[in-house]
């Protein structure tokens, strides 16, 4: 929409001093006229918007603007701040001081720090899959799961923060299907040479494990002990008290591995009532680990 693209220009002038027609073009994929209707619109609005000609020159904000605190509420204004300085916990790129200087005065009540404490070579690992999915090159690396250890050559897509955990959105090639794949657990990457024709992305893709189905249930008793972790984990109403004072949990599953991981992970401190599927899963575990 034009509107979207107007006020997507104005957050662009904020960040770089001068940009040009061609390179709004460019980003917009719309005609240099357009670019110029969208400018002289702004103008019209009340957005010193300069305009310079010779080899230096191209479009910019006037010298000292600020955006209209008007527009935005300033708790919004400090929250935008907050976000972008959770993006720079995982970044080698720092643009909040100079956007807060433009946008508010204050701190956010809030701290993001998306990092981990691996950080130095989460920053890496996230510099090097951005440039690769810009230039759409083909990645290669090491892959670690249950199977153990396994070389995935893929087409990347995006970079997703979600369930407390960074992961990759990409095309194996192995596989000629999306799949989403742990950072923490992707390492050595390699930058192929070789390039690829983006795909369509659906939105069930980004969703991220949204065509996933818990169609197995689980009854769990656990020791009182660990109610904190099943809150972390499930929320406050996973389970109910019994009158012997354990946990009565219940829920779904859809990772047979993960589930075992986790239940293995309370020791004596959890008894699973079903599914007997299940069960006979862990004593095998148990047993092997003996």
């Amino acid at each position: 929409m034009k509107s979207d693209r107007q006020l997507a220009i104005i957050n662009l002038l904020t960040e770089y001093k001068t940009l040009t027609a061609p390179m709004l073009a460019e980003r917009f994929e719309v005609s240099r006229r357009t670019i110029n209707r969208d400018i002289d619109e702004l103008c019209l609005a009340g957005i010193p918007i300069v305009t310079t000609q010779g080899k230096n020159g191209g479009i910019s904000l006037m010298e000292g603007y600020t955006i209209d605190k008007r527009i935005l509420k300033k708790e919004e204004l400090k929250d935008i701040v907050a976000g972008l300085k959770g993006i720079e916990s995982i970044s080698k790129e720092h643009v909040h001081k100079h956007l807060q200087s433009r946008l508010c005065d204050d701190e956010s009540d809030m701290i993001i720090d998306l990092a981990s404490h691996y950080k130095n070579s989460l920053s890496d690992k996230i510099e090097n899959l951005k440039s690769a999915i810009r230039a759409h090159n083909l990645i290669a690396f090491d892959y670690y799961s249950p199977k153990g250890c396994e070389i995935r050559q893929v087409e990347p897509y995006k970079i997703m923060y979600k369930w407390s955990g960074w992961y990759l959105l990409a095309y194996c090639i192995e596989k000629e299907a999306m799949r989403v794949f742990k950072l923490n657990r992707l390492w050595s990457i390699r930058v192929l040479d070789q390039t690829f024709e983006p795909r369509k992305i659906s939105q069930k893709d980004l969703e991220l494990g949204g065509h996933l189905s818990d169609h197995n249930a689980l009854e769990v008793l656990f020791d009182k002990s660990v109610a904190y972790l099943l809150v972390e984990s499930y929320g406050p109403d996973c389970y109910v008290e019994t009158e012997a004072g354990k946990l009565h949990f219940k829920g779904t599953y859809t990772n047979e591995s993960y589930i075992i991981s986790w239940l293995l992970s309370f020791g004596n401190k959890a008894k699973v009532i079903k599914p007997e599927s299940l069960i006979a899963k862990l004593k095998e575990n148990v047993m092997q680990f003996e």
